[in-house]
């Protein structure tokens, strides 16, 4: 059996990997990094991922990052594989073209303007309400940043939105309720797990970030089904479990 390590971000991508994890049934370490009050990750980071980036998981004494990597190399591990084949685990292997797709959508057409939109949100109030590490500004160049802000965001959402509706539109048109379009979930429903589950978490988790935008019935769908899945609320209470032992260290 593989040795596993996930290193543990708090509000972060690595939600998808306790899922898989859980799905694959595979034993798994975890070992938790907090962000810091700026909500940056921090340096301990660094020591498993020299960008200093979450989620990342050690396999083997590999040190693995990327989300959609690390998810590929679970599913690809032999006995999660001879597990698959034996109907021991209710997860699509191999990946199907559903799967690779949705797994780029995901990190490329959705998260890229998702990154965006939150990293706006969070840095122009900096600006116009100042703030450690922020120069200090005169009224018209407040004025000016949250007239950016405005514009800019005012060509972000609708485009963010469409990302929405593009995925509620595809999944109307399978007859299978996952991304994978196959009866089990895969590598693309871990993968959009975080973008869905964070637009579905409401303001207190989001700061309001992320209201106001329609959702349709097949996503809501969608993320109900996974939440149910016993795997799914292992990966939760085994998620918050890490982050109150952690911080009792």
């Amino acid at each position: 059996m593989s040795s596993i390590t996930l290193h543990h971000l708090n509000l972060s991508r690595s939600n998808r990997l306790f899922w898989a994890l859980e799905e694959l049934n595979l034993p798994y370490d975890v070992k938790v990094h907090f962000r810091t009050p700026a909500l940056l990750a921090p340096d301990s980071l660094k020591e498993v991922n020299p960008l200093g980036k979450s989620p990342a998981l050690v396999l083997d004494g590999q040190a693995l990052t990327e989300s959609s990597f690390i998810i590929h190399k679970l599913l690809s591990l032999p006995e999660v594989r001879e597990a698959a084949q034996k109907g021991e685990i209710a997860v699509q292997v191999p990946q199907s073209d559903g799967d690779v797709f949705w797994s780029h959508f995901a990190e490329g057409s959705q998260l890229n303007i998702f990154t965006a939109i939150a990293y706006l949100a969070m840095t122009a109030p900096a600006f116009v309400n100042g703030g450690p590490g922020v120069p200090e500004l005169n009224e018209d160049e407040k004025k000016g940043v949250q007239k950016y802000e405005d514009w800019a965001q005012s060509i972000l959402k609708p485009k963010f939105q469409e990302t929405i509706s593009f995925a509620e539109s595809q999944l109307a048109k399978q007859d299978s309720p996952f991304f994978s379009n196959t009866d089990k979930p895969g590598e693309g429903d871990f993968i959009m797990y975080y973008n869905i589950d964070y637009l579905l978490a409401g303001p207190e988790k989001t700061m309001g970030l992320f209201d106001g935008y329609t959702i349709g019935p097949n996503l809501r769908k969608w993320h109900e089904t996974v939440l149910a899945r016993p795997a799914c609320q292992r990966a939760l209470k085994r998620e918050a479990e890490e982050e109150a032992k952690a911080k009792k260290e």
